[in-house]
């Protein structure tokens, strides 16, 4: 009998205990509370895979989901202190600066520059403090329109962030719907993400801005399956505007259009997007913001993991470590990817071609010098329409990497970091071939 009960009441009781799980990572629990914040989390996720392995609906997870974001809304981002740099950034455009000219440590000379400065300043940290922007220009509206409405109010800032990404996230879950259906995948699929913890925690709850640019790509994806390329650009420009991370995975689309189609297509993206950057280009914002992507190449090491391998090889045989050296050789090594997903395989269909964009996008997290929770959503978005579900196990795992941050100092566990990519690898590969995905069969065959 009680058994039946549960069986038939399982979402009020996961769902009270989700609610529960996310008021302690949202209010109670900060990022140095490593274990606690990691066993809540584990907790949580194990809640949401009995979700997705029960039977529910869509409205279901479109109510759960909503709810699990609104336990947030009142909270401060605790796990991330980019949200400053949001607020920053934001504030010198309100004042009419270019957030790509000045880092905010050469703007700290001038005291009455904004009421929050220092408190900004000191909450980003010292690395975002002495670096330039990178946030592109979408990134820099939303932040305008937060800095505008808060003023001098830091709550309100990041309350206004918060809405906008729960607004989006809202439009994301029904364009996913409606993109699955038109490619004969489950629906309910989308919980995979919609649902999913690491999502509700690194958007809603840290603000950070894949969100808008998820539902821009996948915009753009329904469009472009529609044959509406025209609008298909638009919305990709506008995704690559909101973060770079889509130029990596839209050249993906290339083989799917006749070749002057494909030259339209992409010349539009690359026009609207250009396009975006206009109200900002002056003097030396070229090197500026290069300069600050770089530093992802050559300074930036977080929760790597073959770079991390090569790395320990380096000390060995050079006695330091070689970053430097790696970072020149990393966008030789996206271009190649890129190219031998754009123009080697079939992309016969949207579907193929989605699967090609997650595995081009998870080879060059695979190789990459820094790896944030946050990064991986894409993955997780993209698996939606695949038959694969090694980023959900990596969203499930990647919350481990909070465990570099103490007290003391930062100090990355190499114990931690095998569990995680062991497990992710022996997915992925699992998957790769289990499935007889064929994604690498021509270069075999070669």
């Amino acid at each position: 009998m009680a058994k039946s009960l549960i069986k038939e009441n399982y979402i009020y009781i996961f769902g009270f205990f989700s609610i529960l799980c996310y008021y302690l990572i949202g209010y109670q629990i900060n990022r140095l509370e490593t274990s606690l914040l990691f066993t809540i989390y584990t907790l949580l996720f194990l809640s949401f895979v009995v979700f997705m392995n029960k039977k529910i609906s869509i409205n279901s997870i479109l109510i759960l989901g909503i709810s699990f974001r609104l336990i947030l809304i009142g909270s401060i981002p605790d796990l991330s202190q980019d949200y400053f740099r949001f607020i920053w950034d934001g504030n010198l455009s309100r004042l009419g600066l270019n957030p790509y000219m000045y880092t905010p440590i050469y703007l700290s000379k001038y005291d009455q520059l904004f009421p929050l400065a220092n408190n900004l300043i000191l909450g980003m940290g010292e690395l975002s403090a002495n670096n330039y922007s990178n946030y592109p220009p979408f990134s820099q509206l939303v932040y305008l329109i937060s800095s505008q409405l808060g003023k001098n109010n830091l709550w309100v800032s990041i309350l206004t962030i918060r809405l906008i990404i729960i607004a989006f996230e809202f439009a994301t879950f029904i364009l996913m719907c409606k993109l699955a259906n038109s490619l004969n995948t489950n629906a309910k699929k989308v919980g995979w993400y919609f649902l999913n913890p690491l999502i509700i925690i690194e958007l809603t709850g840290n603000l950070h801005g894949e969100g808008l640019m998820i539902f821009f790509f996948i915009l753009g994806l329904a469009y472009f399956n529609n044959n509406k390329i025209i609008l298909s650009a638009i919305a990709i420009s506008f995704s690559a505007a909101t973060k770079l991370i889509t130029l990596i995975i839209a050249p993906v689309l290339f083989k799917k259009l006749s070749f002057n189609k494909s030259i339209l297509f992409f010349s539009l993206i690359t026009l609207i997007f250009l396009s975006t950057w206009i109200p900002y280009i002056k003097d030396e914002f070229y090197f500026n913001y290069l300069t600050t992507i770089n530093l992802w190449f050559n300074r930036f090491e977080f929760n790597g993991s073959i770079y991390y391998l090569i790395r320990e090889v380096g000390y060995y045989c050079k006695g330091y470590n070689i970053i430097r050296e790696y970072g020149k050789i990393i966008p030789l090594l996206i271009f190649c990817l890129i190219f031998y997903f754009a123009f080697l395989t079939k992309n016969k269909d949207l579907k193929s071609i989605i699967a090609n964009q997650l595995i081009l996008l998870s080879l060059y997290f695979f190789i990459s010098t820094t790896v944030h929770p946050w990064y991986i959503i894409t993955l997780v978005a993209l698996s939606v329409f695949t038959t694969y579900y090694y980023p959900i196990v990596w969203s499930g795992l990647i919350f481990i990497s909070y465990s570099a941050y103490s007290i003391e100092s930062f100090n990355e566990k190499p114990i931690y970091l095998w569990i995680e990519y062991v497990l992710v690898y022996s997915a992925f590969f699992y998957e790769i071939y289990r499935r007889k995905n064929y994604t690498f069969k021509p270069s075999l065959k070669t």
